[in-house]
């Protein structure tokens, strides 16, 4: 049977047919070859996993020594059937820890970092897996703690912070014989991020161990935090100016007393808190010894009350208005 190419639609055909049979083809390949490389339940495919940030255990006697040098934390790689590497760190049965420091006494060494309770399945490494260390006679004393307050710490005008209070005031340090003769003083700082503070402040602080230098020693505290309580007291605030008549006033005429034109009606008062907080006015005694007509004159503002140390001005300026009585009673009539 032959077939006339010449004829549009046989070659349409044709060309259909081809297409159906190459889809078929390729698919049977791709199924073929997806198969081959599907795992069964009886393959054991292996992986690898990295996990960072691990603590590094210290194998020795920490109440006769003390060591120095190791680092903050280790990284582990393991290598192995992948069944055991999602076990294992879904567990976290491992460690990482040092070798037996009791064995090597005082001095500086090299030792090699150790994965601990793994599988027998898996190839481990430690970074780093080699640390030098210095481990030193341990000693323990307690300490007196001092506070300091921050230069940075910002308190409100009129305001100020009275000594603060500690949860503790005796710390236990331990660290290396050597590094415990360096001690100077051992602090918490009180310190805040807030602006304009008028209220007491609570906070924690991390207590810093410092020698004759200011520099941080490589000593433990126990606790390392302290809990503190700074009261915040308000003392200073202002507070309306009460003219009063004094002595020397002349017979036969009045006064009335008032601020000038350009006079503040209030002062500011600094001192102790609690009397700063009672103080609800400041009187000024004005002497009108002599006085008969009206007038300006500047006014001592006087002794202050007890328990105010300062106030912003020396004295006031007051107009002294003065009318006769007898005026006052014709004018009346």
């Amino acid at each position: 049977m032959k077939f006339n190419f010449d004829n549009p639609w046989i070659t349409r055909i044709f060309a259909l047919i081809l297409a159906v049979g190459l889809f078929f083809f390729v698919n049977l390949e791709n199924q073929a070859r997806f198969q081959s490389n599907k795992p069964t339940d009886g393959a054991s495919i292996n992986g690898s996993e990295i996990i960072t940030n691990l603590p590094i255990e210290v194998n020795m006697d920490t109440d006769q020594y003390f060591v120095s040098g190791i680092p903050d934390s280790a990284t582990l790689r393991i290598e192995g059937p992948q069944a055991i590497i999602f076990q294992t760190v879904a567990t976290q049965n491992y460690t990482i820890t040092t070798p037996n420091l009791n064995e090597l006494g005082e001095g500086t060494h090299s030792v090699e970092l150790q994965a601990k309770g793994l599988s027998d399945d898996i190839t481990a490494s430690v970074s780093p897996g080699v640390v030098n260390l210095t481990i030193e006679e341990k000693q323990t004393e307690e300490h007196e703690l001092a506070v300091e307050i921050d230069e940075d710490l910002d308190i409100a005008e009129g305001y100020e912070v009275l000594h603060p209070s500690l949860s503790t005031s005796v710390v236990r340090l331990s660290g290396a014989a050597s590094t415990m003769n360096e001690i100077d003083r051992v602090i918490v700082e009180v310190s805040s991020d807030e602006q304009e503070i008028k209220s007491d402040l609570l906070t924690s602080a991390q207590v810093l161990v410092l020698d004759a230098n200011d520099n941080l020693l490589n000593v433990n505290a126990d606790p390392s935090q302290v809990e503190i309580n700074a009261p915040v007291v308000r003392t200073q605030k202002e507070v309306p100016i009460v003219l009063r008549e004094g002595d020397g006033g002349v017979a036969g005429y009045n006064y009335e007393l008032k601020l000038s034109n350009g006079e503040s009606e209030s002062l500011t008062i600094k001192g102790d808190p609690e009397a700063v907080n009672d103080l609800q006015n400041f009187p000024v005694t004005v002497n009108l010894e002599g006085i008969t007509e009206s007038t300006l004159i500047n006014v001592p503002v006087g002794s202050l009350p007890e328990g105010i140390e300062e106030v912003n001005q020396d004295e006031v300026e007051v107009l002294i208005e003065v009318t006769e009585e007898n005026q006052n009673s014709t004018m009346s009539e």
